[in-house]
């Protein structure tokens, strides 16, 4: 749907004022027995605004939908005097809106959940009566089971999760080689656009003839460089420990297998 809602909102007597705001996505879903318009809000930083922000995406999305309808009753001139003044008829419904806010960041979200964590003051009588709108949060660092989600969803909340645990991600990642081993290049964009991946960037090749990354192999990769840098970075402490000792650089290269320049470039460094 469009992500773009305006409405004008008469103030007074010849006055008006222009609202807008756009939604990260729009969607309207329809199984023949359920009809619901799907607000998606993509959040990296806690926002602490929020649910003053949805709930007024959702009221310009109802609003939206009155006026269209009062527009159609007006012009089938449908309505009993009854139903005049609301341009609404008896039997008139709005499809019900639902606004989802997913969470990516690593901090947990200590922003206010519905409107009433939002309002100033203690609690008292009066404020109870004030109405109240609850936001759907997803925080994503604290999904316990990233893969009860479809295919998709899994890999971009897997990567989310583990960001700093690279392990588990390659555990999870294994544990389905079928799927990692062709993600689509669209989901792919949208890991990388959530997550630093930059390198993995590094390891991922061309785009196979279906179109599909190979990440298993990328993450493979990035493994078995990782472990031979290690060994690398042994083989040099080593070599910095015979030095220390005064031990000949020939020696030490024999040792080590690092040419003598390399024993060299270390010892400079020491």
């Amino acid at each position: 749907m469009d992500t773009v809602q305006a409405e004008v909102i008469s103030l007074k007597a010849g006055s008006e004022k222009v609202i807008q705001k756009s939604r990260d996505v729009a969607k309207l879903y329809n199984n023949e027995i359920e009809l619901v318009i799907l607000g998606l809000e993509h959040q990296h930083q806690v926002h602490y605004a929020m649910p003053a922000r949805v709930m007024l995406y959702d009221a310009l999305t109802y609003e939206g939908q009155y006026k269209e309808i009062a527009k159609e009753h007006r012009r089938q001139r449908d309505l009993t005097p009854k139903e005049w003044l609301s341009q609404f008829s008896k039997t008139d419904k709005l499809i019900p809106v639902v606004t989802l806010v997913v969470y990516y960041g690593l901090e947990p979200w200590d922003g206010p959940r519905d409107l009433r964590d939002m309002f100033v003051g203690a609690a008292s009588p009066l404020k109870k009566l004030a109405g109240n709108y609850s936001m759907n949060l997803i925080e994503v660092r604290t999904i316990e089971d990233v893969e009860a989600y479809d295919d998709d969803l899994m890999a971009l909340f897997a990567f989310v999760k583990y960001q700093k645990d690279r392990r588990s991600l390659e555990q999870l990642v294994s544990a389905h080689k079928q799927y990692f081993s062709g993600v689509s290049r669209e989901i792919y964009a949208t890991i990388r656009n959530v997550v630093d991946i930059s390198d993995v960037d590094v390891y991922v090749k061309n785009e196979n003839e279906e179109g599909k990354i190979n990440m298993c192999e990328a993450l493979q990769q990035i493994r078995e460089d990782g472990i031979a840098l290690g060994k690398e970075e042994t083989i040099k402490e080593v070599a910095k420990k015979l030095l220390r000792k005064n031990h000949p650089i020939p020696f030490i290269a024999e040792i080590t297998d690092l040419s003598a320049v390399e024993i060299e470039n270390i010892q400079r460094t020491m």
